[in-house]
């Protein structure tokens, strides 16, 4: 039995195969066709895209290998952590202001660059390495 997520996969392919034949039967010497092919391409892109995230689970362009060494990363932490070290963890996270905790989290738990931090939260590089300096040394501190 299909899940709604098969479906919706199924009909995100199905529609990339009946863009790529409309963009194929498109006359590319005809100006208003050109820009038709062109928006077309950009919506083939669009949804070859999402495909990839959902089929491979992953960021599409994304190494396989490392992909693989976030997600022992973030189970490992988890797993390795005793019940009052996990508490401590949680005091040390909760000591930090809401900036320095958001900052470390994407950028230790996620792996968000500093640039990809800055762009989400609205802020500049430099502001996000202020944060990421103050909660490092917060962590410091406690270990």
């Amino acid at each position: 039995m299909k899940t709604w997520f098969d479906v919706l996969v199924e009909q995100y392919a199905d529609e990339k195969h009946d863009l790529e034949r409309y963009r194929q039967s498109l006359d590319r010497t005809d100006l208003s066709q050109k820009i038709e092919s062109q928006t077309v391409s950009g919506m083939i892109s669009d949804l070859q895209f999402s495909l990839t995230w959902m089929r491979k689970g992953r960021r599409p362009g994304s190494l396989r290998g490392i992909d693989r060494q976030k997600i022992y990363q973030r189970t490992a932490i988890g797993e390795m952590l005793r019940p009052e070290e996990k508490l401590k963890l949680l005091d040390l996270l909760l000591s930090m202001s809401d900036r320095e905790r958001q900052c470390f989290l994407l950028h230790m738990a996620q792996g968000l660059t500093h640039e990809e931090i800055a762009d989400r939260l609205k802020v500049s590089k430099g502001t996000v390495q202020t944060f990421l300096k103050r909660a490092k040394r917060k962590v410091q501190k406690e270990i």
